[in-house]
């Protein structure tokens, strides 16, 4: 029985770990898709800015 306890306490602790990694990785990506929609709005916006100094 003790040993049954031991073993469930490990994974326990696995299994926290794992969270903990996750949600970090987690963050990283959140953080990367900012960037990447903050990079599309600045391109869009060059974009405008370009066609409409290209057509007047």
């Amino acid at each position: 029985m003790y040993l049954g306890v031991f073993d469930m306490k490990e994974r326990l602790e696995q299994m926290r770990k794992l969270l903990k990694e996750k949600r970090r990785l987690k963050e990283l990506l959140e953080q990367d898709i900012e960037d990447i929609e903050r990079d599309i709005v600045m391109i869009e916006n060059q974009l405008e800015a370009a066609e409409r100094s290209f057509f007047v």
